[in-house]
C-alpha cells in the first residue's frame, strides 16, 4: 500500500510538473463543489444569546440554520427532524458555538 501512496504522489508530482490537470467526475467533484463552497461562503453575523436559544429550542427542526441562513441545510434538517440525525448534529452545532466569544455587541460570525 505504501508503494501505490507513493507512486500516486510521484505521478501527482509530474503531472504538475508538466501542466496536466485530471478533470474530476462524479461523486469526487460533488465533494470538492460541496468543501469550495462551504469555505467561500459568506459568514452571517447573528446574536450569540438569540443563537443558541433558537438552536437549544428549534435546533431540532432546522431553526438556527435558517437564523445563519443556511437554507439548504435548514431544510434537511426540517425534513429529517423525525430520524434523530438534525438532533445529533444541533448537539454539535451546540458544541462549536459555545465556546465562541462573542464581540462587544453580543454578535458572533457563524
Amino acid at each position: 500500500m505504501k508503494e501505490y501512496l507513493d507512486d500516486r504522489m510521484e505521478l501527482e508530482q509530474l503531472r504538475k510538473e508538466h501542466g496536466i490537470v485530471e478533470e474530476e467526475k462524479g461523486l469526487s467533484r460533488l465533494i470538492t463543489r460541496f468543501f469550495e463552497r462551504r469555505e467561500n461562503r459568506e459568514k452571517v453575523l447573528v446574536n450569540r444569546k438569540k443563537y443558541l436559544w433558537v438552536t437549544i429550542l428549534l435546533g431540532w427542526c432546522g431553526g438556527h440554520r435558517f437564523m445563519a441562513k443556511q437554507y439548504i441545510l435548514g431544510t434537511i434538517y426540517l425534513l429529517l427532524c423525525w430520524t434523530g440525525f438534525p438532533l445529533a448534529m444541533t448537539l454539535i452545532d451546540l458544541l462549536t458555538i459555545i465556546p465562541i466569544r462573542p464581540d462587544e455587541k453580543g454578535n458572533i460570525l457563524v
